[in-house]
């Protein structure tokens, strides 16, 4: 048997890893506060919303969505026929913002308790870092899209 010092990873090791580390992220500052009891839980801060990316997907009824879908160009998602606009889009929804964006992508089939099955496109997105509220305040958080 013939080894060699890389390692092999697939595309769909690499999307189980990435959707992790993306639930990780947007889940992880809730953690430290599911040890409290309720009593000793307040309601936690909002922060002042970012002020989302120009721009963006228009939708059949004319509304817009403020995100891109980053990926190869040409390429059209199997159920929703939503083009992918290439490599170098924004993978944030916010403007203003530096920091950390995790994203992942899922197509397949999902099967509920019933045994139906059903077509599943999904579009995670995570942003942890700093950036202009709509208000003008410069903050920090961690947003999630799905």
């Amino acid at each position: 048997m013939e080894t060699t010092d890389r390692a092999h990873v697939d595309r769909r090791t690499l999307l189980r890893y990435g959707a992790a580390t993306a639930a990780a992220v947007a889940v992880s500052p809730a953690l430290p506060a599911l040890g409290e009891p309720a009593s000793a839980r307040t309601t936690p801060n909002v922060l002042p919303a970012p002020k989302p990316i120009p721009g963006g997907l228009e939708l059949p009824d004319g509304s817009r969505i403020h995100v891109f879908p980053p990926g190869p160009t040409g390429f059209t998602l199997p159920f929703s026929g939503g083009v992918l606009q290439g490599l170098d889009v924004e993978p944030s929804v916010i403007t203003d913002y530096s920091g950390f964006t995790a994203l992942a992508f899922h197509v397949g089939t999902a099967t509920d308790g019933d045994g139906k099955a059903y077509n599943l496109e999904t579009d995670i997105r995570v942003m942890d870092g700093r950036y202009v509220a709509a208000d003008g305040s410069r903050r920090r958080g961690v947003f999630g899209f799905i």
